[in-house]
């Protein structure tokens, strides 16, 4: 027999039960009938990204929204202090725009309720956040509101994602009804088995409809029409959007880190054979982005071209353009040839572009188009934000389209990390580099790029007098460039190293030289490198001087200041050397060298290092291995002491044989004054005892010097 029901046998248990489902059904009526209040968590928000775009895109949510029956609270967060996170919040909310068509009265009114409803606060550890969590709570029943839900937009680096998820899931999620959205920011790994691995671990802390994965492309008038452009226009491109008649598809970005022109096919029948050209850089000709479809010419006119009638020649290019921004044009557009078809475009967000004498795109007048312009332009932060707020998803990365995109380009980045990158010199007047022809269904640059430096006559040479320099140094590759560009390729080279070693050790081990170059080095990975796998790096020191960790004069001091403090390494991955001991100061008797050699031959596999970044001094030294002086550059030892000409002359130092392990060794050098050693280095021979840095020539590794302009010219 089945036994009865417990509240069968105890009716006052039942009377219990129903009267606390009928109150708990009053007070949900009851809190719908009360004002809807939503509070937005921007974390990062006295960042760059932050302090230019979102805290306008949020003050843009709020003049829509206004009157329409949500109450709003803004929380800016970050890890910065109290005091001084509220002095940059401040000086960014007085510096919000309204629209150009606001009364200045109406402006000033909404834009002190906005600064009235946001706050800045340190958001650090978990008790933060269950405080914030509590806070709401507090002031939404302090205020008789009903909390409809909560937004976390994550303006942070991608490494931070996962404790800050954790931290919101277990203290910070809203009450039962109300609904929670989290915003990522790109990028979103940094091939498929990283993206894979942050989408599971998010995975397990939200569900896939609370995130809102941005790609503020995305978000760009221009783009989201082109999907509702071939709806809009079926009529007139059925018989045209095919293999038949378009030629190529070009999608143009300068803009981003890197350039290159890129081998795509579309894999069905409708667009077989259609090459669809992607080419994206920074330091480019011009600022430009935009979509071209390029259909084929089947015509052909007897006639000289003074003949052809204007823009209607079928003859002349029959071309869709839609140009994301910036350029020629300044703003976003759609435009179609005029021998093509008159398109139709919504007439209430859309309205065609005024005639501009003179302007011409893609050779030809822009008469020579229909040009359709947006009526009120947005920015793509401000329209985002407004598609979160009203759930709608269609302008986001969905976890399923991320991995497939993954998928797609992660082979294609693995090949190229075997190609030798293509220089560019940069500026306008180097953009014939640029042009490529298309043949045979490949690719390639028109022009060859030139390998010499040609400094302009008689004159102090400028950037723009120079070219790509492709060139070796003491028989070894040499990267030479303006400092800026030099730091940012070492950068690039140390997270591809970083990554690869990763991907096939499972940890990778970088030991660093301290001094003055490297600091714009360490800036340079702490702010603009994001996919860096710090989580699974090993930090080093190259030398250190004999001084408390703490001294301004230490290496590891700098390292702390300008890159540690900033990123994500496990604390147990961080390796100083042992200088400061039984409170003494490299003292012999200590052992210290000793310790760090045991400790790199216990973590390091064969005491090879992944990556060893060395400076030269202008006595020819480096790392602390100094002329005239033998410590360090034969024997068995791995590490130790050696005295320095200047002070203070105790130092510790990785000897020239541990050097000499590693997988690969760069040498950067930069500044007028290492001109002298530069070229007196490039002449000597095998001869450390008195040229230490010649002998620096990695047993079985790669060695690589990255040199500036001003060390290798003067």
């Amino acid at each position: 027999m089945l036994a009865e029901p417990h509240f069968k046998r105890r009716p006052g248990v039942w009377k219990m039960l129903m009267a606390a489902m009928c109150v708990a059904l009053l007070s949900g009526l009851q809190a719908q009938d009360l004002p809807r209040q939503v509070s937005i968590i921007l974390l990062g928000a006295t960042g760059d990204l932050a302090r230019k775009y979102l805290w306008q895109g949020l003050f843009h949510l709020y003049l829509e929204e206004v009157g329409k029956g949500h109450h709003f609270r803004f929380h800016g967060t970050a890890l910065t202090s109290t005091e001084q996170g509220q002095e940059v919040i401040a000086k960014v909310l007085e510096s919000l725009s309204c629209p150009g068509d606001m009364a200045s009265g109406h402006c000033a009114e909404l834009k002190a309720q906005f600064q009235q409803l946001s706050e800045y606060r340190q958001l650090k550890t978990p008790e933060d956040y269950l405080a914030l969590s509590k806070d709401i709570e507090a002031q939404v029943e302090h205020e008789g509101l009903w909390e409809t839900g909560r937004i976390f937009y994550l303006s942070v680096p991608p490494f931070a994602y996962v404790d800050i998820a954790r931290n919101i899931n277990s203290s910070c999620r809203p009450g039962p009804g109300a609904w929670l959205r989290v915003v990522l920011e790109k990028p979103f790994g940094h091939d498929l088995h990283s993206a894979q691995q942050l989408a599971t671990e998010l995975g397990s802390f939200f569900q896939e409809e609370e995130m809102y994965r941005v790609d503020h492309y995305l978000g760009k008038q221009v783009v989201a029409q082109i999907l509702p452009f071939r709806d809009q226009n079926r009529a007139a491109l059925d018989g045209l959007w095919n293999r038949h008649h378009v030629e190529r598809v070009e999608i143009v970005m300068k803009e981003t880190l890197d350039a290159e022109g890129i081998l795509v096919h579309i894999d069905n029948l409708r667009w077989e054979g259609v090459p669809f050209i992607l080419m994206s850089g920074k330091a480019l000709d011009e600022r430009v982005s935009y979509v071209r479809i390029l259909f084929k010419n089947q015509a052909f006119c007897v006639q000289s071209e003074k003949h052809w009638v204007a823009a209607q020649s079928r003859c002349l290019p029959r071309q869709i353009i839609f140009y994301i921004g910036h350029g020629e044009l300044g703003s976003p557009a759609v435009l179609v040839s005029r021998n093509l078809f008159q398109p139709a475009l919504p007439s209430a967000s859309w309205k065609e572009v005024e005639g501009r004498p003179g302007l011409h795109l893609f050779g030809l007048p822009l008469s020579d188009y229909y040009a359709y312009s947006p009526v009120r332009e947005q920015d793509a932060y401000s329209l985002l934000i407004s598609h979160i707020f009203h759930c709608r998803k269609d302008s986001f990365v969905t976890t399923e389209n991320l991995l497939a995109s993954w998928v797609f380009w992660t082979p294609l980045l693995d090949s190229l990390a075997h190609e030798v990158p293509r220089f560019y010199p940069g500026g306008a007047e180097n953009g014939q580099l640029l042009d490529f022809e298309f043949s045979g269904g490949h690719l390639s640059f028109s022009q060859p790029l030139p390998e010499q430096l040609v400094p302009g006559p008689d004159s102090a040479p400028l950037p723009s007098d120079f070219q790509v320099l492709r060139a070796k140094y003491r028989e070894s590759p040499l990267i030479s460039a303006w400092p800026e560009e030099l730091i940012a390729r070492l950068a690039g080279d140390i997270e591809a190293a970083a990554v690869r070693a990763v991907r096939r050790f499972g940890k990778f081990h970088l030991a660093l030289s301290g001094g003055s170059s490297p600091v714009a080095l360490f800036q340079q990975l702490a702010t603009g490198h994001y996919s860096f796998p710090w989580a699974h790096t090993h930090l080093w020191l190259v030398d250190e001087r004999c001084v408390p960790l703490w001294d301004p004069e230490s290496n590891f001091q700098g390292l702390q200041t300008h890159l540690l403090q900033h990123v994500r390494v496990p604390h147990y991955n961080v390796h100083p050397m042992p200088v400061h001991r039984r409170q003494r100061l490299c003292a012999e008797e200590d052992q210290g060298a000793q310790a760090y050699a045991e400790e790199i031959s216990a973590l390091v596999t064969n005491g090879s290092f992944d990556l060893v970044l060395l400076g030269m001094g202008t006595d020819g030294h480096t790392a602390s291995l100094f002329p005239q002086s033998p410590a360090g550059l034969d024997g068995e030892q791995l590490v130790v002491l050696t005295t320095s000409p200047s002070s203070p002359h105790r130092r510790m130092s990785l000897s020239l044989p541990l050097i000499n392990r590693a997988r690969k060794v760069a040498v950067l050098v930069m500044g007028r004054m290492k001109r002298e050693i530069a070229m007196l280095v490039s002449r000597v021979g095998h001869d450390p005892k008195k040229w230490p840095i010649s002998g620096v020539l990695p047993d079985s590794g790669q060695l690589v010097w990255y040199m500036d302009y001003d060390a290798f010219l003067g």
